[in-house]
């Protein structure tokens, strides 16, 4: 794994959501420069010296449990429980910016804390962010877990696909983890500055807006995974 270098002419564009979301936030105070930082997310993956990777590719694809036939069907169980995951968190993500009872995860005040609130607000929204990072996280880890069981039993050529998958995520896709993990700390001085001012209903307007669409970001970002496992299971099953 490695991070392209900061004085880079070559970078990719900015193109995917989260690395649109990051390049309008200011992280002021970063221990990580914001450019090396979007660099890094245009190019996550650095196979060069993942010897686990090109054992996989090299192995022979598992014997299937399951005739061609079967495989439509399974592709639309993967499809459904994408959907569901994807959905659910959808719906608690926006129940969380809603202020709606009983939210999974609420969203913290932005005012001033009293001295019995205990922490300020800029850490508060980052104990909140990091929570969401950790629920999206163990939701999706199970759905590519039950995405790859059922690959498994299908097609020998999506078995090996399933094997892949295991094997990017463990050698390489674990890593990038850790730079999404410290991420609300790069924004904590975004955070301070924005809510300095709890009388500024714009600041704080623009505070909720850009962390709403950065947890929508990373979402999407970590769906892309299971996206591709079940994008490839369509595709075989529709072959004639």
């Amino acid at each position: 794994m490695s991070r392209a270098s900061s004085n880079r002419s070559d970078r990719p564009p900015i193109s995917s959501r989260l690395q649109r979301a990051l390049s309008a936030v200011v992280a002021a105070d970063a221990s990580v420069p914001s450019g090396e930082l979007l660099a890094w997310l245009g190019q996550p993956l650095d196979l060069h010296s993942a010897s686990e990777l090109a054992r996989v590719l090299a192995a022979a694809p598992p014997p299937a449990t399951q005739e061609h036939r079967n495989t439509v069907g399974a592709c639309e169980d993967c499809e459904e429980a994408l959907l569901t995951v994807r959905g659910g968190l959808l719906r608690d993500i926006a129940r969380s910016f809603a202020a709606a009872e009983g939210a999974l995860i609420p969203l913290p005040r932005l005012d001033a804390p009293s001295v019995l609130d205990g922490p300020d607000a800029a850490e508060r929204l980052r104990r909140f962010h990091a929570a969401w990072q950790r629920e999206m996280e163990l939701r999706i880890h199970a759905l590519r877990r039950d995405l790859r069981s059922c690959l498994q039993q299908q097609a020998p050529g999506l078995g090996a696909l399933a094997a892949l998958d295991e094997a990017l995520e463990q050698q390489v896709l674990r890593a990038g983890e850790s730079v999404l993990v410290s991420l609300p700390a790069l924004l904590v001085p975004r955070w301070e500055t924005l809510v300095a001012d709890t009388a500024d209903a714009a600041a704080s307007e623009l505070l909720v807006s850009e962390l709403r669409e950065l947890l929508l970001a990373e979402l999407e970002q970590r769906l892309q995974p299971a996206l591709g496992l079940v994008e490839a299971c369509v595709v075989y099953g529709n072959k004639d």
